[in-house]
C-alpha cells in the first residue's frame, strides 16, 4: 500500500473516532496520483489535520458536541413532571445531550425497568423504589434531591366542609386516593389512614383510585371528587382550584426524592452528568418553586 493511502486511511479513522463520519473517497487528493510527491505531502497534511481534530475533540469537546452528544432515557415519577421538564430542557441546551423522559407512577416505572432492562436514570416518588433496584444490583449510584410531603387537596367549589383528615370520613364526601400498587403517594395515603385508625372509615368514601399523582390531583382540581390526598407540589400547581390542608407529620414517613444511575445505562459519563445536574443546588431551587422541600427542612 502506498504511503499516501496509509496516511489517508489513518486520517479517516481518526475523524470517525471523534464522531465525524468521513469516507475514504472524500479525500479528493487520491485523484492526484500523477504527482506522487504532491500526494504524499497532502496525505501527511490530512493526518496532521485529523490529529488536531482528535486533540480538540478531547480537550474541547464542546466543539463537536453535536457529533458526540448522548441520548439518555430518564424514568421519572409523574408528580415531578414540571420541575424535571424545566431542568431537562436546560440540561439539553447546555450540554447538547438529548434526554427522553418517561413519566408514570413509580411502581409502574419500576416494573418497566426490570422487565425491559433498558434505561439510564430513575427518579421515583420514593427512595424505596431505588432500594429495590439496588438489591437487584441494578443501580450504579444515586443522589438525594428533595423531599415531598402529602397534603389534603379540597376542591374550592365543593359544597362539603373538609378541614382535617377526619372530615374525609364523613358521609357523602367523595375522596380520590392513589393506587398503593402503582404509586408512592398511594402507599403513603394507606399509611396515613392506618396510623390514624381511620382505615375502615375512609374505605366507603373512596370514589376512585388513580394510577399517578397527577391523575389523583386532577380528580380534585376538576371536581370529580371533593378531596384527595396528593403531593404538596401538585396542590401548589392547582392552587387556583384546590386549597391545601396539612396532614400531621406523625402519620406518614417523609418521602425522599432521589435520582439513580442505572446499570443498564448506555452512556455512564453522560448519565452521571445529568444525575449531578438534577441534584445540584440550582436544580433544588427549581424543585422548591414547584412545592418540593429541601432535605434539611424535614430531616
Amino acid at each position: 500500500m502506498h504511503f499516501a493511502d496509509v496516511c489517508i486511511e489513518s486520517a479517516v479513522l481518526v475523524f470517525r473516532a471523534v464522531g465525524i463520519d468521513v469516507h475514504y473517497r472524500y479525500f479528493s487528493l487520491l485523484r492526484c496520483r500523477r504527482n506522487v510527491h504532491m500526494l504524499d505531502a497532502a496525505a501527511s497534511t490530512a493526518v496532521k489535520i485529523a490529529f488536531s481534530v482528535a486533540v480538540c475533540g478531547v480537550l474541547m469537546p464542546g466543539m463537536f458536541s453535536a457529533a458526540i452528544a448522548a441520548e439518555l432515557r430518564l424514568y421519572a415519577g409523574s408528580g415531578m413532571r414540571q420541575p424535571v421538564d424545566e431542568l431537562v430542557e436546560r440540561f439539553q441546551n447546555t450540554t447538547g445531550h438529548q434526554v427522553a423522559v418517561d413519566y408514570d407512577g413509580s411502581g409502574r416505572l419500576l416494573a418497566k425497568i426490570t422487565a425491559t432492562g433498558l434505561g439510564d436514570l430513575f427518579i421515583p416518588g420514593a427512595l424505596s423504589y431505588i432500594e429495590i433496584l439496588e438489591k437487584q444490583g441494578l443501580v450504579l449510584s444515586r443522589r438525594a434531591i428533595v423531599v415531598h410531603t402529602p397534603v389534603i387537596a379540597v376542591n374550592r367549589k365543593s359544597f362539603v366542609k373538609v378541614d382535617c383528615l377526619e372530615d374525609l370520613c364523613r358521609p357523602g364526601v367523595k375522596v380520590a386516593l392513589g393506587d398503593p400498587k402503582a404509586m408512592a403517594l398511594g402507599r403513603t395515603a394507606a399509611t396515613i389512614f392506618e396510623r390514624s385508625g381511620l382505615q375502615g372509615k375512609i374505605a366507603p368514601n373512596v370514589a376512585v383510585y388513580g394510577a399517578t399523582v397527577k391523575q389523583v390531583a386532577l380528580y380534585a382540581a376538576e371536581g370529580t371528587v371533593d378531596a384527595a390526598i396528593i403531593a404538596r407540589a401538585d396542590a401548589v400547581q392547582f392552587k387556583d382550584r384546590v386549597h391545601m390542608i396539612e396532614i400531621p407529620d406523625s402519620l406518614y414517613d417523609t418521602e425522599l426524592v432521589a435520582i439513580a444511575v442505572l446499570k443498564t445505562t448506555v452512556d455512564e459519563p453522560a448519565a452521571c452528568e445529568l444525575r449531578d445536574y438534577l441534584s445540584s443546588s440550582q436544580a433544588i431551587a427549581v424543585f422548591e418553586q414547584y412545592g418540593f422541600l429541601r432535605l434539611e427542612k424535614n430531616t
